[in-house]
């Protein structure tokens, strides 16, 4: 569906349906007030004035285009049209490096502590938004996700038209994404390795032709911050795989650091940052699980650490999970496709 209003600055504007329970239509004006009021994080500024600013330049219309004047009435299941104002944010340092760029895809480094999509506090500083401006394409769109603290290559379409093709290959996890985690070395593993791990240290080195094939059964909780794996389960019915395809030692930033090259086979939530912590080893500067214990790995009752708020972060220290390579055949071109990541 065409949007009523054009994309400005790198955001979509704002689709809202009166709601179909209220019992009488509502005033225009009023309306808008009502959503921009209850909004969890809005700018300061944005009050009654700026609403009405907003009827005056007429950028409040209808699906149709119409513009509405502030007391126009509204009845149920009307949908209105309108530019919310974002709450001030964060600067995220960073730029989005190109990696590729043609008439059909772009392709860029995403830095860490940036989200991929407009969402809850996070709006101007989204790689979604940034991508826009800086690259003058307001028709771009993800082709996926990246998890605000993940860095690595991230792929957007350039046209519309184009875009189902590519969201439906992620969708149905087509493409091969290969990662690579940071984690101490072995003499320095702040934890103890989950039971069935404890020698790992033992296993033939994994290599892409004979990887390290991990199970977890991974169980994420609404409103609990963490994933915790429950032992329990057989291998045969757990719900998350993990290849390893390499592990070598390096020095990155000034110190030895594990670097794991990871193959996630399934999507479950934090499920690398989750396979890390099982070997005892988290993902360095990871502001969850470097601080969960090993009873609220496996139990869910355990209490959770608490990270810091995002105003609070520290952008010096990035979590050393990077999304390092992503390889699938086009679905339009059918020709092989494979993007990495100068992180």
């Amino acid at each position: 569906m065409k949007n009523a209003l054009p994309i400005r600055s790198g955001l979509n504007p704002t689709r809202a349906q009166v709601p179909l329970e209220w019992a009488d239509p509502v005033v225009a004006e009023d309306f808008i007030w009502h959503l921009i009021s209850t909004q969890r994080h809005r700018h300061p500024e944005d009050d009654r004035t700026a609403v009405a600013q907003r009827f005056a330049a007429g950028e409040v219309v209808l699906d149709s285009g119409e513009q509405l004047a502030p007391q126009a009435m509204l009845r149920q299941g009307t949908f209105v049209n309108f530019y919310r104002r974002p709450a001030p944010e964060r600067e995220v340092p960073g730029d989005l490096d190109l990696i590729f760029q043609d008439d059909t895809l772009l392709v860029v480094d995403k830095p860490p502590f940036l989200s991929t999509l407009p969402r809850g506090q996070h709006i101007t500083q989204t790689a979604l938004v940034k991508a826009r401006v800086q690259f003058g394409n307001s028709d771009l769109s993800p082709c996926h996700r990246l998890d605000r603290l993940t860095r690595g290559v991230l792929m957007l379409t350039t046209r519309p038209e184009v875009r189902g093709a590519y969201q439906t290959m992620f969708d149905r996890r087509l493409p091969t994404k290969t990662y690579e985690a940071l984690t101490p070395l072995p003499h320095d593993a702040p934890y103890a390795a989950l039971e069935r791990f404890h020698d790992w240290q033992e296993w033939p080195a994994p290599t892409e032709s004979e990887p390290w094939v991990l199970r977890h059964h991974m169980v994420k909780i609404r409103g609990r911050l963490s994933t915790y794996v429950d032992e329990s389960v057989s291998q045969g019915e757990m719900n998350a795989v993990t290849r390893v395809l390499g592990l070598r030692e390096e020095q990155r930033e000034g110190r030895g650091v594990l670097v794991w090259t990871l193959q996630p086979g399934t999507g479950r939530t934090h499920q690398l940052r989750v396979a890390m912590r099982s070997f005892g080893l988290p993902i360095i500067n990871d502001p969850l699980y470097e601080a969960l214990s090993d009873d609220a790995l496996t139990h869910p009752d355990a209490e959770l650490p608490r990270p810091v708020f995002v105003e609070d972060e520290d952008f010096s220290r990035p979590m050393g999970l990077i999304a390092k390579k992503l390889e699938f055949t086009d679905p339009i071109t059918g020709q092989p496709r494979s993007f990495e990541s100068r992180f």
